[in-house]
C-alpha cells in the first residue's frame, strides 16, 4: 500500500484579513462621528425671519414685564 503522509495545517493570513476588516470598520465609524466637524456649519442672520418669527410679536411690542 502507499504511504501518505499527514501534516499539521499550517496558520493562514486569516487573522491578518480580520484586523484589516477591524481597522477599517473603526476608521469608519471615527470618520462618520469626528470627521465631517471640520466642515463650518452655516449661520443664519441674526436679523432674520427666521429668528423674529421665534418670539411672539405682542411680547416684543410690550417690553419686559416685571412681574
Amino acid at each position: 500500500m502507499a504511504e501518505i503522509k499527514v501534516e499539521a495545517k499550517r496558520g493562514g493570513l486569516g487573522w491578518l484579513w480580520a484586523i484589516i476588516i477591524l481597522a477599517v470598520i473603526v476608521a469608519g465609524v471615527w470618520y462618520f462621528m469626528y470627521g465631517p466637524r471640520s466642515v463650518p456649519a452655516t449661520a443664519a442672520p441674526a436679523d432674520s425671519v427666521r429668528t423674529s418669527l421665534l418670539v411672539p410679536a405682542t411680547r416684543m411690542a410690550e417690553g419686559p414685564t416685571n412681574g
